[in-house]
């Protein structure tokens, strides 16, 4: 992008509101030292020594971080639980600043998380251990539903645009609300990032990597994907390709919008969150669709070079990122 450009959309998108909704997790990263763990005396393990402890927001708490690391307004729409990891994921949120009211917590619900044993030894190699996920395995109720729409209609009367995140089998994004966001498409733009219902969003701008688009469309090629999602949403369709970009399909005419290419090691984890947070706040600041989908992947390409963390894009590095491919 012009350097002026870009710089002029960076400034526009402080003024901009942009309305999360969606599945917030929480990644917690142990790193364990091996060279100090010792055979237990109670069973034939070598345990896990950790010395330190991280953690970052996932999913649309991630989305969130990176909406709130480029300046613009937060609207936080979610489900947490009354438990440690809600009380930790609710900390999170607050001190980037995007506490508020549409934060629901559900005393039924585990709070989200996906907690990450990382081993190290002798030697500088680090291996990640089976992730201990906690997820729901039963829908809302629907008391819960009924105050999300409540939640929902509040946050879009003061939006500039709406970015959800889908993650979750049974997660926040119950078809009630579903429906309701296909609706409220009609009048505020709606941005969606879902690994399974990509499909089910009409009138909603839809992002899915290309090979949640070949699964939604039942074809491999991306561009005839594309097409065909477009045509069943009634709405334009982006499709990520990594580091080769991006294809805006709208009306059935394509366009590609080249990426970053950026040299390794790399970490792919967050980058699409920070490509729907980045969309939605450039589009939502009057950018056109092709300029917003490369200022997208500027900021992708910026936190795929964070090694280990889900990552956000400053607009500091989002200028470092442009200046330099």
């Amino acid at each position: 992008m012009n350097t002026a450009v870009l710089s002029n959309l960076l400034e526009r998108i402080k003024t901009v509101k942009i309305c999360v909704i969606g599945d917030v997790c929480l990644d917690i990263y142990w790193e364990a030292d091996m060279t100090k763990s010792c055979l237990s005396r109670e069973t034939p393990h070598f345990p896990l020594p950790v010395v330190r402890e991280r953690d970052s927001l996932g999913g649309g708490g991630n989305v969130m971080a990176n909406v709130a690391a480029l300046g613009a307004g937060v609207l936080p729409v979610s489900v947490l639980g009354n438990d440690w990891r809600g009380y930790l994921t609710r900390e999170l949120i607050g001190a980037i600043g995007a506490d508020g009211p549409g934060l629901i917590t559900d005393e039924t619900r585990l709070t989200p998380c996906y907690a990450k044993p990382l081993r190290k030894g002798i030697s500088n190699v680090v291996y990640e251990d089976p992730r201990l996920d906690f997820e729901n395995y039963s829908r809302l109720s629907a008391e819960t539903v009924d105050r999300l729409l409540r939640a929902l209609e509040e946050a879009a009367e003061h939006a500039d645009i709406i970015a959800v995140c889908d993650q979750l089998a049974c997660g926040v994004v119950a078809p009630a609300v579903r429906e309701r966001l296909c609706a409220l498409a009609k009048t505020v733009p709606v941005v969606v990032d879902s690994r399974d219902r990509i499909s089910l969003y009409t009138n909603a701008i839809v992002k899915p990597n290309a090979v949640e688009a070949a699964a939604a469309a039942n074809e491999a090629d991306p561009a005839a994907a594309a097409r065909i999602l477009s045509a069943k949403t009634g709405a334009p369709v982006i499709v990520t390709l990594e580091d080769e970009g991006a294809l805006w399909c709208e009306n059935g005419a394509l366009t590609h919008i080249p990426g970053v290419k950026v040299p390794g090691p790399v970490d792919p984890v967050g980058a699409g969150d920070a490509f729907l947070a980045a969309f939605c706040a450039a589009f939502a600041a009057g950018a056109s669709p092709a300029d917003a989908v490369s200022f997208a992947n500027l900021a992708a390409a910026v936190t795929v070079k964070k090694i280990g963390t889900t990552g956000t894009a400053e607009p500091n590095e989002i200028i470092m990122m442009n200046d330099e491919r």
